[in-house]
């Protein structure tokens, strides 16, 4: 009992892991900056029009409610969650760890067959001393390791790795999974790198993050450590600057922008928020050229346009969408900046489905949201498992759907998969002390 007490302290200390707080706070602030920049800075910082109207300030303001009541009433509309539910003992530690070790393989055969084929196209040595040196731009890694449709998605298991290896390091100890978890972070971190793709690191780092305040922990005991949890938005928001301006140092500004601009500090602010406020008004301009709506899900489930096989059925089914990623570019270039082509996702579905269905498509995500919020503070497999990939969409929302994409698929589809293989027909007063008494007697060979 204390256990659990001390762990739904520990995140009700971090009150923006809720998913109301993280849509309202991102999408809010975003909004805001939007609706308030004028269109003389839109031209200067970001050369591109504004589009982002009282209209679209309106419908903001109307998904960002929706979802908030979805959000609440998916929850329950509980504060404080009992201990009764308690769903840790139904959990098979053995399934967990196996999934574990087989998508932390999938994603590591990936990886090797993604790096041989750039070796193969001329990939070396001394072109990544050239990218490291400002000799060549980091973009043309793309040219030696362009992606492969069914082997670079593989990489994505690494999701559903880092979410697994979490749930049992919090659960029974981190020696088991350890090791393999580092392993995953170096990968994404030389992804993020050379391959000038932030979210690689962040879509593992930000699931660890929901999880490790789901162990329960002596920190919420110290007032000053529990200050800083409850501050970590505002600390959040200051990591993310450095790692984009320092990402951003290799990915434009040492071949580009330094010989246009002094100042890398302000370059890396301004930029940062471009990303944010030009996704917001590069929606509004799609709802300006498709005042009719697309009526597909596009941009809701843009996965099903690029999966192997079903993309042929689904362009059928929807054969008035003459659409793909180089109509969206030229659509941009039209009239507004493709070097910022970010779609937006809070009105993505308002593009798809128009302000109605956009606004029904967000009451519904909230209340499913929030259902899942609820399964993860009571410890429930489906909602550890599901939770913090939902999370990393939420703080992704300004910029654009992660849930619908094709990245995120193969990581969802797997953690729902193993939320099911997980849970046994065991009693739910069931404890996790024998399965940590064999996590403390395995060597660590077998890590």
């Amino acid at each position: 009992m204390n256990e659990t007490n001390n762990s739904l302290a520990a995140r009700e200390v971090a009150w923006w892991l809720h998913p109301i707080a993280i849509f309202i706070g991102l999408n809010g602030l975003t909004g805001a900056a939007a609706f308030l920049a004028d269109s003389k800075i839109y031209m200067e910082l970001w050369r591109t029009p504004k589009y982002f109207t009282e209209f679209t300030a309106l419908v903001t303001v109307g998904v960002i409610i929706l979802f908030s009541v979805g959000a609440r009433l998916g929850t329950g509309g509980h504060t404080n969650y009992s201990s009764e539910f308690e769903w840790r003992g139904a959990v098979s530690f053995t399934r967990a760890l196996t999934l574990f070790k087989l998508s932390f393989w999938l994603c590591m055969m990936a990886y090797a067959v993604w790096i041989a084929l750039g070796v193969s196209r001329g990939l070396s040595i001394g072109v990544l001393k050239q990218i490291f040196t400002g000799g060549a731009d980091v973009i043309t890694l793309r040219t030696y390791l362009e992606t492969v449709p069914g082997v670079t998605t593989c990489t994505q298991f690494g999701i559903a790795a880092v979410v697994l290896g979490s749930i049992i390091g919090s659960s029974v100890g981190w020696r088991l999974v350890r090791g393999k978890l580092v392993v995953l972070f170096l990968f994404a971190l030389v992804r993020a790198l050379l391959y000038s793709e932030r979210l690689a690191f962040l879509e593992l780092a930000i699931p660890l993050l929901v999880l490790y305040f789901a162990e329960p922990v002596s920190w919420t005991r110290r007032r000053w450590l529990r200050a800083l949890v409850r501050i970590a938005p505002l600390a959040g928001a200051v990591f993310v600057y450095i790692v984009f301006t320092s990402f951003e140092y290799f990915r434009s500004w040492s071949s580009y922008y330094s010989a246009r601009e002094s100042n890398l500090l302000e370059f890396g602010f301004w930029r940062l928020l471009g990303y944010y406020v030009t996704s917001a008004n590069n929606s509004a301009y799609l709802i300006t050229r498709i005042p009719d709506s697309l009526n597909a899900p596009y941009f809701s489930l843009h996965f099903l346009w690029e999966f192997p096989g079903l993309n042929l059925y689904v362009k059928d089914l929807f054969h008035w969408v003459n659409f793909d990623y180089n109509g969206y570019m030229n659509l941009l270039a039209a009239g507004a900046n493709p070097e910022f082509n970010n779609p937006g996702g809070l009105l993505s579905p308002v593009v798809d489905f128009g302000v109605l269905g956009g606004l029904a498509y967000w009451g519904i995500m909230g209340l499913l949201t929030g259902y899942l919020y609820r399964l993860y503070m009571i410890n429930h497999p489906l909602g550890m498992c599901i939770y913090p990939v939902a999370f990393l969409t939420l703080t992704e929302i300004p910029r654009y759907l992660f849930w619908g994409e094709g990245r995120a698929f193969p990581a969802l589809a797997y953690l729902l998969l193993s939320a099911l293989l997980m849970v046994r027909s065991a009693t739910y007063f069931e404890s996790f002390t024998q399965a940590k008494l064999q996590a403390d007697r395995t060597p660590l060979t077998n890590c």
